[in-house]
């Protein structure tokens, strides 16, 4: 597939004041759902899985003229309720609900990262009511080549240790909430890689926008990343062989946080799959520059 050119794209603030609707959903077990809706109501609706951590605002960050972007909180995350115990099956069930609550027959999803195994789940569990799915820089099976290097080795070792897990999530949201937690966003930056794009990428603004949805994830409790970790490392469900909805894959060459190598075992095994891998594009990077033309490939439809 020919890389397409990046688009510059606008930013909205962050903190949903673009949003159409900020509210949650009540389930059939009772538990409360958290979501964003931005853009037009009668345009082709997307859901959006956030990263780890992360939360619904993630949708926000960039507008994308032509979709409604829903942003959903993973349960323990931002607006959502803790689910104990859950798994990767239960989540699909969980989109379910809320798509039939907004009344649409047919929609689309959207993984980043952490939320990539949630889209892949989507599209296994959906079948003909999902339009296509995208993962971008997406985590994946825990036997894909790369899941057990680098930070995805440790966030899926972290998950096996539920008292560890546990720990280090609390300090995780108790250190992301200080002040000072920008200035150390900042030195991650000067330490990224020369040769990605992540560099360029990682502006000021973008810095802030991420630190507010992680904040936005983590203010009533660690539970959503904790059981993020542990849902990681377990065996899914199905097969990607056994995804028949149409998915495109995109992943940067040079991203550091998440191997390209696990978008090469998605673009491997699921059936007709689409996978854009432009060069020295990172993990952040891959959604500045490529959102636009991920979304439109989306609304293209197969």
């Amino acid at each position: 597939m020919d890389t397409p050119a990046p688009i510059p794209l606008s930013r909205p603030r962050p903190d949903g004041s673009l949003a159409q609707s900020m509210q949650t959903v009540t389930l059939p077990d009772g538990r409360k759902l958290g979501y964003a809706q931005f853009g037009p109501r009668g345009a082709l609706p997307v859901f959006y899985f956030h990263g780890w951590p992360g939360s619904r605002l993630e949708a926000g960050f960039f507008n994308i003229h032509g979709v409604q972007m829903i942003g959903v909180d993973r349960p323990g995350y931002g607006l959502s309720d803790p689910h104990h115990n859950r798994t990767l099956a239960d989540f699909p069930r969980d989109i379910e609900a809320l798509a039939d609550h907004l009344g649409l027959d047919r929609f689309a999803v959207v993984g980043m990262s952490g939320g990539g195994p949630y889209a892949a789940a989507c599209a296994y569990h959906f079948g003909d009511r999902l339009h296509r799915a995208a993962i971008i820089a997406g985590l994946g099976p825990p036997d894909a080549p790369g899941m057990a290097s680098n930070r995805v080795g440790f966030l899926l070792d972290l998950g096996q240790s539920p008292l560890r897990s546990t720990v280090l999530t609390n300090v995780m949201r108790t250190l992301i909430r200080l002040p000072a937690t920008e200035r150390h966003f900042e030195r991650i930056k000067r330490n990224m890689p020369r040769a990605s794009k992540d560099h360029e990428a990682m502006t000021p603004e973008f810095l802030r926008m991420l630190l507010a949805s992680f904040r936005e994830g983590l203010r009533a409790s660690a539970k959503g990343p904790a059981s993020d970790a542990r849902i990681y490392g377990e065996p899914w469900h199905f097969s990607l062989k056994d995804i028949r909805v149409p998915v495109s894959i995109w992943h940067g060459t040079h991203d550091a946080q998440v191997p390209v190598s696990i978008g090469h075992h998605y673009a491997q095994n699921i059936p007709g799959a689409r996978a854009t891998f432009p060069d020295r594009e990172g993990h952040v990077s891959i959604v500045t520059n490529y959102l636009e033309a991920i979304i439109g490939d989306l609304r293209a439809g197969p």
